[in-house]
C-alpha cells in the first residue's frame, strides 16, 4: 500500500511539473507545434528552407564564441524534422544567416561571406571583406544580389557580379540584423523598428516602429512580416497594425534566433540557438 501511495504522489508531483514547464511556454491559438528535432544541434542560430530541394539547413555557430575559428557547421533537415546530415558543410567560423540563389548557399561569417556549392556540399568561394565588424544576416533578390547586415557596423554589404563591396553604411541604421528583399526594397530589422531601403537610391525610410527587437524576419504571403527577436519571442507584425505576439518561449529558457516561413505550406521553422534544436509550428 505504502508503494503504491508513493507512486502515485511520484506521478502527482511530475504531472505538476510538467504542466507548470508547459505552463512557460505562451502560444498563440493561431500556431500548433508540429515537431521538434533532438538537442543534436550546435548552437543552431539560423534555419534557410531550400524550396527547389524540399530541405532546410541549419546552421550551427558552435558554442557561444562568436569567434569559434572554422569550427561551424551546416546541417540538413528533412521537413518533417528529421536530421539528414548533422555536418553537411563544415569548416565555417560562426555561421549565421542564409541565403540561397540557383545552385548556391550563401552563408554570413563574422567579416566574411562562404558561397556553398549545393549539389557537391562543399564551399566553392569565400567573399571576405576589410572593414565588416559583424556580419549576421542575408537576403537575396531574384536577380543574384546578396545583401549581408553588418550589426556592429550599422551597415549592409552586397555581393554583385562575384564581388563584395559595402553597400550602405549609416546611423540610421541601428543594430542592422533581420534582411528581406521585397521588390526593389530592402527590408531591414533594427532595434525597434523595420526600415525600407530602395534597392537603387539606397533612400532610407521608416516602415514599421515599436516592433521591439529584431532577429529574423519573413513575410507571411498576407501582408504581414513574422519577427523573432532572439530572446524567445515571435510577433505577427504589419505597418498598420500592432504586433501580435504568436509564440514565447523566453521564460522556459528557449530562443528564438533566425527563423524562416514556407508560405505555401504555412510552416514556421524556428532554431533555438542555446537550446540546440529547431522547431516547428503550422500557422492556423
Amino acid at each position: 500500500m505504502k508503494k503504491t501511495m508513493l507512486f502515485i504522489l511520484i506521478i502527482f508531483v511530475a504531472t505538476i511539473f510538467a504542466n507548470a514547464q508547459g505552463s512557460e511556454i505562451f502560444m498563440n491559438d493561431k500556431l500548433e507545434k508540429k515537431w521538434e528535432t533532438e538537442k543534436k544541434f550546435d548552437v543552431p542560430e539560423s534555419v534557410c528552407y531550400d524550396k527547389e530541394r524540399d530541405v532546410i539547413y541549419v546552421a550551427n555557430m558552435v558554442g557561444d564564441e562568436a569567434r569559434n575559428e572554422k569550427q561551424g557547421f551546416i546541417s540538413k533537415l528533412s521537413p518533417d524534422g528529421k536530421i539528414l546530415d548533422l555536418k553537411w558543410v563544415t569548416g565555417i567560423t560562426s555561421p549565421k544567416g542564409m541565403g540561397i540563389y540557383k545552385n548556391s548557399l550563401f552563408v554570413a561569417e563574422l567579416n566574411s561571406v562562404v558561397e556553398i556549392d549545393i549539389e557537391k556540399g562543399e564551399i566553392k568561394r569565400i567573399y571576405r571583406t576589410l572593414n565588416a565588424k559583424f556580419l549576421n544576416d542575408i537576403a537575396v533578390c531574384k536577380g543574384g544580389a546578396v545583401f549581408i547586415s553588418d550589426m556592429k557596423g550599422n551597415a549592409i554589404y552586397q555581393i554583385k557580379d562575384g564581388k563584395i563591396q559595402l553597400f550602405i553604411q549609416s546611423d540610421k541604421l541601428n543594430n542592422p540584423n533581420g534582411l528581406f528583399v521585397e521588390k526593389e526594397t530592402l527590408l531591414v530589422g533594427l532595434d525597434g523598428k523595420v526600415v525600407k531601403i530602395d534597392i537603387y537610391s539606397k533612400n532610407i525610410s521608416d516602415y514599421i516602429l515599436n516592433t521591439g527587437g529584431i532577429d529574423g524576419i519573413v513575410p507571411d504571403g498576407k501582408g504581414n512580416y513574422m519577427i523573432s527577436d532572439w530572446a524567445g519571442n515571435v510577433y505577427l507584425i504589419n505597418p498598420a497594425k500592432e504586433k501580435v505576439k504568436l509564440l514565447g518561449t523566453a521564460a522556459a529558457k528557449i530562443n528564438a534566433a533566425d527563423i524562416d516561413y514556407v508560405i505555401g505550406k504555412n510552416i514556421l521553422y524556428v532554431p533555438t540557438f542555446f537550446d540546440n534544436r529547431v522547431m516547428a509550428y503550422s500557422i492556423k
